[in-house]
């Protein structure tokens, strides 16, 4: 867990700092500014979950005694590769983006996209 959250905290404050510039430099662009603002609070906001709600977890990358021969063969989660969720999921959000750019329409419906996969890949989690 230490691991994990020293580089998500020295990526925040390495975006904190890229932010801090990049205002400094482009005074009339602030689009930017507030991009990285978001990413900086993106990882502060991880770091701080690791922190609260994964605190007693133990990780490998924790020990520095620890070699590749003992941690091989532990169990990292279930991946399910059979779904088409994370796909359309991917699709949906890049639709959502595109409506941006030309159409608020096609925004609404990768965001509808996105929310149905989600609920869908939700319920279908929940059966396993």
């Amino acid at each position: 867990m230490k691991s994990f959250v020293g580089i998500f905290g020295c990526s925040a404050g390495f975006g904190f700092v890229i932010a801090l510039v990049y205002w400094w430099v482009a005074h009339e662009e602030t689009v930017g500014t507030v991009l990285l603002g978001v990413m900086t609070a993106a990882l502060v906001f991880a770091a701080i979950y690791a922190v609260i709600g994964e605190r007693s977890a133990r990780l490998d990358g924790d020990e520095p005694d620890l070699t590749n021969a003992d941690a091989a063969g532990e169990d990292l989660g279930v991946f399910t590769t059979s779904s088409p969720y994370p796909i359309l999921i991917a699709a949906g959000a890049g639709l959502g983006l595109l409506g941006l750019l030309w159409s608020p329409l096609i925004g609404i419906a990768g965001l509808t996209v996105v929310v149905l996969c989600l609920w869908r890949m939700g319920a279908e989690s929940s059966r396993v």
